[in-house]
């Protein structure tokens, strides 16, 4: 028998791991012909990220390796293929993937101990390619490929190939049993996560992402399929599930592909967690969908993502969002039924201005994200339109190429590097502004995002109309000072570096020793660093908040700006032990706050109130703390502790 090896290197983020999806597709595609049953065997998926000599060395004679490219892992596959054409000639070696170029001119002839790619969907072109190859045939009738001609010593691409019409005929690799011998080795202490894929394509054609440029027409697949394969989840207890679908809750069939696995997590306890993207134009079923999945504990948020609220921006990429009087409406909705609301915007679109960007961040500050904000640096993906140089060109976008360590995944301890293009300048956001706006997002997503400074801002936002990015900019220039600011001025010095280390070629993620053996973001690192020095980080901050609005000729009482922060600093959670607290307030400031979060307001004034703190206790434990509150956490706002309270008499 022919040995055929499929590779999907996935993250292990401590001990989680998904599920090698692409190649269990492609498997159980290609195993519905007899021929290749017959003369083929797949062995195990290769799927864990390792050594390259070390994934050559435990190859048994193979015939084919086909290789499924991402981010993630592109450059350990170009590596392990590399080796594995030294150590075996004759072997059939087949890249697919997003990572792939679709125009694999350039790449077969860079990379010239690969034999083929594919483009676009995999399934059929792939099983297509193993026909031709047992059969001894050209590969120039295969649709969907690029493929070096040894008789003509050429590259030749062939016609594409029309996507699927009947994704039904792709058979379930979770169903169809490939997946069985993983998830029943319950001693090896892995956690497998899954991907859950109820239709393919996206109507959106947006230029920084692969999804819509790759299908813009929407199918899906089969109810009972899709029913099936959520059941598989709760059987085989897999407790994460990410939703594979660009736009989920755009259609109306969503709605009962949600109740499947609420009614399955009733029946089985699993799975725990559902992320899905949501999509656009759909606010009420989206909404439904969310409050069912909020109610059985499955939510992880919901993402209302704007990625730039800058009208000549979004038309350079090609995107249309919803108005703001809109996204405040709705954030009142989810507000309402207690339901975690996210965001997103992305630094370094074109056409993006350092005001504009900074705009966009207070725009979506005031229309009432009480939530979580993600501001992400621009990745320019192979197959988009931002990868085309003419579309570089016109915008005159700047890229750096760094390394890549993805958030909240183990070390590679000596691996093979791998790299990710970012954008760090265009015709309206030179370096040096895009730099200005990298550091007013990260002190954006910790102070409002992570929280350490929420409640103090929305209260000067909304008693003296404070702009929240004119507070932190104030804090950016005047908290460097370390003699009178130490923890502030050592975070921003922190960040100043990072942000150096990145321009010069380092990854986005770092690793904090003391809190896990996984990687966090920047804006997670800080939160980390600060959460170990609350005391001396609240003392600063007051310092900072009050000379901020003495330079504005603000007046406050300085008694009720106190309460504000004690207040402040009860709400953050703590790796330190902890149990339950109650604080004393001379303002009414736990109901001003209970009722401005329910969008109400109510005037402050002098009224004893307590508050009652129901601290989870990580009893010191920093890397269950950073696990549960940030990694887990990090949408729902999980780092503001819950908290009751009542009006109180002063004995």
């Amino acid at each position: 028998m022919r040995k055929i090896y499929l590779h999907e290197f996935n993250i292990l983020m401590g001990n989680k791991i998904y599920l090698p999806i692409a190649s269990g597709m492609l498997r159980a595609c290609a195993e519905t012909w007899s021929e290749i049953r017959h003369n083929f065997q797949f062995m195990p998926f290769v799927f864990r990220r390792d050594k390259v000599a070390k994934i050559v060395d435990s190859y048994q004679e193979p015939e084919v390796l086909a290789f499924s490219s991402s981010l993630w892992n592109h450059q350990l596959n170009l590596a392990v293929a590399k080796a594995a054409r030294d150590r075996y000639p004759g072997v059939l070696i087949i890249f697919g993937g997003p990572h792939v170029p679709h125009d694999a001119g350039r790449f077969l002839q860079e990379h010239p101990y690969i034999n083929a790619t594919v483009r676009g969907e995999g399934e059929i072109t792939f099983t297509k390619l193993l026909l031709a190859y047992l059969n001894g045939h050209s590969f120039s009738s295969v649709k969907g490929i690029s493929y070096r001609d040894l008789v003509l010593k050429k590259i030749v691409q062939t016609e594409d190939r029309p996507p699927t019409e009947d994704l039904d005929s792709l058979p379930s690799p979770y169903l169809t049993g490939l997946y069985d011998y993983l998830v029943k080795d319950t001693g090896n202490g892995i956690e497998y996560q899954a991907i859950f894929e109820s239709n393919r394509g996206c109507p959106f054609g947006c230029s920084f992402c692969y999804w819509g440029n790759a299908e813009r027409r929407v199918r899906r697949f089969a109810t009972q399929r899709l029913q099936d394969e959520v059941m598989w989840f709760g059987e085989n207890k897999i407790a994460f599930v990410f939703s594979a679908d660009a736009n989920f809750g755009m259609y109306r069939w969503d709605v009962a592909t949600a109740q499947m696995i609420v009614a399955t997590k009733a029946t089985f306890g699993f799975p725990q967690a559902f992320r899905c993207c949501y999509g656009k134009n759909a606010e009420d079923r989206i909404f439904q969908i969310a409050k069912l999945l909020e109610e059985a504990g499955l939510s992880k948020g919901v993402t209302l993502s704007f990625q730039s609220t800058n009208k000549e921006t979004l038309r350079n990429i090609g995107r249309s969002n919803i108005k703001l009087e809109t996204y405040r409406s709705l954030q009142a909705r989810y507000h309402r039924d207690k339901i975690p609301v996210y965001t997103e915007l992305i630094l370094g679109l074109p056409g993006e201005t350092f005001d504009s960007f900074t705009n966009g961040i207070e725009e979506i500050l005031q229309a009432g994200l009480h939530d979580q904000i993600g501001i992400f640096i621009c990745t320019i993906l192979p197959n988009t339109d931002m990868s085309d140089p003419a579309y570089a060109v016109l915008h005159g976008i700047r890229t750096k190429r760094i390394a890549l360590i993805e958030p909240h995944a183990s070390p590679k301890n000596g691996e093979v590097l791998e790299y990710e293009d970012i954008c760090i300048g265009t015709d309206t956001m030179p370096v040096e502004d895009w730099q200005r706006a990298a550091k007013i997002g990260w002190i954006t997503q910790v102070l409002h995002g992570y929280k350490l400074g929420f409640f103090m801002s929305m209260y000067l936002y909304n008693q003296f109309g404070v702009r929240f990015t004119d507070l932190y900019k104030y804090i950016l220039t005047q908290g460097v000072n370390p003699d009178r600011f130490p923890v502030i001025a050592e975070e921003i010095a922190y960040f100043d570096e990072f942000l150096q280390a990145v321009l010069a070629g380092q990854p986005q993620c770092v690793f904090l020793d003391e809190f896990g053996d996984i990687s966090w973001q920047i804006e997670e690192a800080s939160l980390l660093r600060i959460s170990g020095k609350l005391e001396e980080f609240y003392q600063e901050f007051f310092l900072l908040v009050a000379e901020f609005l003495q330079s504005r000729n603000i007046r406050f009482h300085q008694t009720l700006l106190l309460d504000i922060l004690i207040y402040q600093k009860a709400r953050m959670a703590t790796f330190k032990p902890s149990q339950k607290t109650k604080v004393l307030f001379d303002y009414n400031v736990p109901e001003y706050f209970h009722r401005l979060l329910n969008d109400e307001r109510i005037i402050i004034r002098h009224q004893h109130q307590s508050l009652t703190v129901e601290y989870t206790d990580f009893a010191g434990d920093k890397a269950e703390f950073a696990r549960q509150i940030i990694w887990f956490g990090r949408r729902d706002s999980r780092i503001v502790e819950q908290v009751s309270w009542r009006d109180d008499v002063p004995s």
